[in-house]
């Protein structure tokens, strides 16, 4: 049956219609330290991930990484009660960690998918071995796969013009979807990011929004500027929250802060109505446009990086695919050359 262990458990607005016209999780003790006298199995395996979230929500990770690792250990969980017999008794080991990478590739999961689900699984197994619960660190044996080489392109400024001809800019959904595009094309600001901004979190003289850290995906705040003709939009839409009593700026037809989910499903309906069909049309997309745009109207990258809100900039760069006609056009203008002739 294993090593035996202490473990407990967790016990387990009126609505309103917008239009343009009306412009915890229970703390529990840490398990004890303990020398292991025979082998950890799965079954202690799964009930030991309560604590380890426990402690992550302690050290202030964001809430779609929490969400993340509860997912994804769940997956694991319908896998094993499914596919392995006794999985309770089996041993955590590298070998059923294999396996199941095996049964992904079986299912024809994207390699990316694959690697998100392996990396809230390394997260728990390391935690596992630095808490001395098990004796050898198992996350350092278990690679992720590897990725193609992305060569997804972004919206051209054309396709985006394509996808604002179709918006019907007088109901409100499309309106709020409209300006949604705008401020991402203007600060590439994450989807998740912008739709959590308060209307608090505006300031309308210096037309900043700022990102706290709670919400931004590297847990670090920053302040991300918009233009004059994005603010126009903005303030509408915003006076629009107001006369509705509502706290966030970008809200459903229906009131309260509207979801990613709602909104990618809505963007994608856009990029087929305006005929865009060879490409993915998500707010992602629109961020990757505002990169590559920046970049060739002479950008730096590590201001680029700030306003991305990238920790590490080799991520920045693999945003910028520069096309062979723009490397041809700067290299004429530069005319690097005549420096030494």
């Amino acid at each position: 049956m294993g090593c035996t262990q202490d473990k407990q458990r967790v016990a387990q607005k009126s609505r309103k219609r917008i239009t343009m016209d009306g412009v915890g999780a229970v703390i529990e003790p840490i398990h004890q330290e303990k020398e292991q006298e025979c082998s950890f199995n799965m079954g202690e395996f799964l009930g030991l991930h309560e604590q380890f979230m426990t402690v992550k929500r302690l050290e202030g990770l964001a809430t779609k990484t929490l969400s993340d690792h509860t997912t994804f250990m769940r997956y694991l969980k319908n896998w094993l009660q499914t596919e392995v017999e006794d999985y309770e008794n089996h041993a955590v080991e590298k070998g059923v960690f294999l396996q199941y990478i095996a049964y992904l590739f079986q299912k024809e999961y994207k390699p990316c998918t694959i690697n998100l689900r392996l990396r809230t699984v390394k997260c728990y197994l390391r935690w596992l071995f630095t808490e001395k619960i098990i004796p050898e660190d198992i996350s350092s044996k278990i690679k992720l796969v590897k990725v193609p080489k992305d060569t997804k392109e972004p919206l051209t400024v054309a396709e985006v013009k394509k996808i604002f001809k179709v918006l019907d800019l007088t109901e409100y959904s499309q309106f709020r979807d409209f300006v949604i595009m705008l401020v991402i094309l203007d600060c590439g600001v994450r989807i998740n990011e912008l739709l959590n901004v308060s209307i608090e979190d505006y300031n309308s003289k210096d037309k900043i929004i700022k990102i706290g850290g709670e919400t931004a995906k590297t847990r670090e705040s920053r302040i991300l500027p918009i233009s004059s003709k994005t603010a126009k939009y903005m303030q509408k839409l915003i006076n629009i929250a107001e006369m509705n009593k509502e706290e966030y700026i970008f809200n459903s037809t229906y009131g309260n802060r509207i979801n990613s989910v709602n909104i990618i499903k809505n963007f994608a309906h856009y990029g087929k109505k305006a005929g865009i069909i060879n490409k993915q049309t998500t707010p992602h997309q629109y961020r990757r446009s505002f990169a590559l745009e920046c970049v060739k109207a002479g950008m730096d990258i590590f201001t680029l990086q700030k306003m991305l809100g990238h920790a590490n900039i080799t991520t920045t760069r693999i945003y910028v695919n520069l096309d062979n006609s723009h490397l041809i056009n700067v290299h004429e203008r530069l005319n690097i050359i005549n420096r030494f002739l």
